[in-house]
């Protein structure tokens, strides 16, 4: 018995094959291509929040810094602390000072660098308790001379320790604020010295640091 021969497909029958194997591949393709795209928006969703105009990074914990000197008074007003508790997103707290120095904050924190425009209280406070210190300014009540200073000042800070954010804040008495776990100092006008002494001071001192390393 001779063997029948297949017959051959016909150009039709050829394309039929084809357009069967490219339509699975083209839908996990398409699958593919929206969860990068809905990836790379989850994540400039988070990298690049309302109003950071420039970005401090933090890519490390931090240096090793040795204990406070007991018995010796550290820069600012000492704030009672009003504890460490998460509270939901949306949720509003009544801080204990103007701006907030602890207290219960979201489980989100904001990057740190400089904002034309404010983060919520709720997301400071959780980057002062990272031992960031946050330098607040009323828009209205300085130049934009101190502006610039006190940018270029927060820049060349960051290069010792990132973990610093400026921010305008309009619900505030004074020109400027400085702020740290536990402490507030207000200042009337822009003070280079004072704000160095801050930062020297209370950097990387958060409740959830260890001698000088901190969380991101």
């Amino acid at each position: 018995m001779s063997k029948s021969r297949r017959q051959p497909k016909t150009l039709l029958g050829r394309m039929l094959q084809h357009l069967w194997l490219a339509v699975p591949l083209g839908v996990v393709g398409l699958v593919m291509v929206l969860a990068l795209t809905q990836g790379r928006d989850m994540r400039q969703s988070q990298e690049e929040p309302t109003g950071l105009v420039d970005e401090f990074v933090v890519d490390s914990p931090g240096v090793t810094l040795p204990p406070q000197p007991a018995g010796v008074a550290l820069p600012g007003t000492a704030i009672p602390d009003l504890g460490q508790e998460h509270i939901p997103e949306g949720q509003q707290i009544d801080y204990n000072s103007n701006p907030p120095t602890s207290g219960p904050h979201y489980e989100e924190w904001v990057l740190w660098g400089i904002y034309n425009q404010p983060p919520q209280d709720e997301q400071l406070v959780h980057n002062l308790e990272h031992g960031g210190i946050i330098i607040s300014y009323h828009p209205d009540l300085i130049e934009a001379e101190d502006l610039e200073q006190i940018t270029e000042q927060a820049q060349e800070l960051s290069a010792i320790n990132p973990r610093i954010i400026v921010t305008p804040r309009t619900e505030m008495p004074q020109a400027i604020a400085l702020t740290a776990w536990g402490y507030l100092q207000e200042l009337e006008a822009y003070d280079a010295a004072a704000i160095d002494e801050f930062y020297n001071a209370h950097i990387a001192r958060g409740p959830e640091c260890q001698n000088g390393q901190c969380p991101n």
